[in-house]
């Protein structure tokens, strides 16, 4: 069994599964957030982005503004920088009324205004 299994099994994501839900709208996505040796380009449908700097990110705060939820996992990125990264998001998140939810230590979930995460 593959570490990030194991992990997810831990943490209790081996059997559910992650949904994303817009409220009020008909927009819903499910997320399975079981991860294959390969790094993934995405998980269930959402984006997952891999920074190493603030300057990598920047650019998807617009992505916040169009209703486009996305996974930041930091495993590349210094802690100074994850901190600065998630200060600078947690700022638009702020502005457009969205949030974030931390899936585990290095991964978290950014979602727009509306969305919300359902565990079934």
């Amino acid at each position: 069994m593959k570490f990030m299994d194991i992990f997810y099994k831990a943490l209790g994501f081996e059997t559910d599964d992650v949904k994303v839900v817009k409220k009020k709208s008909t927009k819903t996505a499910t997320y399975n957030l079981k991860v294959t040796e390969k790094l993934p380009d995405e998980i269930d449908g959402v984006r997952v982005y891999y920074p190493e700097k603030l300057e990598d990110c920047k650019e998807k705060a617009e992505l916040l503004k169009k209703d486009i939820p996305f996974i930041l996992d930091f495993r590349n990125c210094s802690n100074s920088e994850k901190n600065k990264i998630l200060d600078y998001y947690n700022g638009v998140l702020d502005i457009i009324q969205g949030r974030n939810e931390q899936i585990e230590k290095n991964l978290y979930i950014f979602l727009p205004k509306d969305f919300e995460i359902e565990i079934s």
